[in-house]
């Protein structure tokens, strides 16, 4: 009936086990609804981790995020390390730095990385390409990509010693395995077409 997993969770977790004494929690809670808030902040979490990767992670993430930056540290913290242990089913990646997620701190950069990778690398993958020095007129992406593997790559990591990028999205672009790298610098340059070619005129 439901083919998304986060419904089944907002649904599914917010019947109440009729052999659960609720008072406490009750007492505890904001609104003195505990199954259903569990639920509700279940659903945000598999809403942005179920769509890591997909064509429809920005709309997903900048609905549910207003929501999920009110919690407490402590329980963004499941997001997080949630995002973290689906970065190598997503992605292909795990980081070669061990990050501190108990602090907010570090939960926020893990949010800015996971947009970096996303949606929120136009002004990097343009400068890149602006410097990559070529014609706009004939700019194919995908053939360019696939013949100057290396030339990108060094302008990536020229970029890092030039721009102001966090240790997650440094780490990413630094360790990440390079093919992949250029898939994903690739996939994203054809969305930014349009932003590339008046970035390079």
């Amino acid at each position: 009936m439901f083919e998304d997993r986060d419904l089944k969770v907002l649904l599914g977790n917010s019947i109440r086990e009729p052999e659960v004494d609720y008072d406490d929690d009750e007492v505890a809670s904001e609104t003195g609804y505990p199954v259903e808030e569990s639920a509700l902040r279940q659903f945000y979490f598999v809403t942005i981790v179920d769509h890591m990767n997909t064509p429809d992670f920005k709309s997903h993430y900048l609905t549910v995020m207003p929501h999920v930056r009110l919690y407490t540290t402590k329980e963004q913290q499941q997001l997080a390390f949630s995002i973290l242990d689906e970065l190598p089913k997503k992605y292909n990646f795990e980081f070669s730095i061990k990050f501190d997620l108990y602090n907010q701190q570090d939960i926020n950069e893990l949010y800015k990385f996971i947009e970096f990778v996303e949606y929120n690398h136009e002004e990097f993958i343009v400068d890149v390409w602006r410097n990559l020095n070529v014609k706009p007129d004939s700019l194919n992406i995908e053939r360019y990509c696939k013949v100057n593997e290396q030339k990108i790559l060094s302008e990536i990591e020229e970029q890092l010693t030039i721009l102001h990028v966090s240790e997650m999205i440094t780490d990413f672009l630094r360790t990440y395995n390079k093919e992949d790298l250029i898939e994903w610098f690739c996939k994203k340059s054809e969305i930014l077409r349009t932003s590339i070619l008046i970035g390079i005129i």
